[in-house]
């Protein structure tokens, strides 16, 4: 996603395992950033319809992804 000020750039991917442990980056090193937990949701339309999902055009592009049996496909662009 793309405007005057910013560039967004998102990625789909499947995760094989989860390892809290190896995360890194300076966000989870910073004391007053909050916690960044895992919250898993069904991937579907009830799944999405259930959470904020932010950015709007990101829940758009997988609610249409999931109504036409196509996530996963290739790269959508918006």
């Amino acid at each position: 996603m793309e405007s005057d000020h910013e560039r967004q750039l998102f990625y789909l991917a499947r995760i094989a395992t989860w390892s809290f442990e190896d995360r890194t980056g300076p966000e989870f090193c910073a004391k007053d950033r909050g916690e960044y937990t895992l919250e898993e949701i069904p991937l579907t339309l009830e799944g999405l319809n259930g959470i904020d999902l932010k950015p709007e055009e990101i829940a758009h592009v997988l609610r249409g992804a999931i109504g036409t049996a196509t996530l996963g496909a290739e790269a959508t662009s918006f």
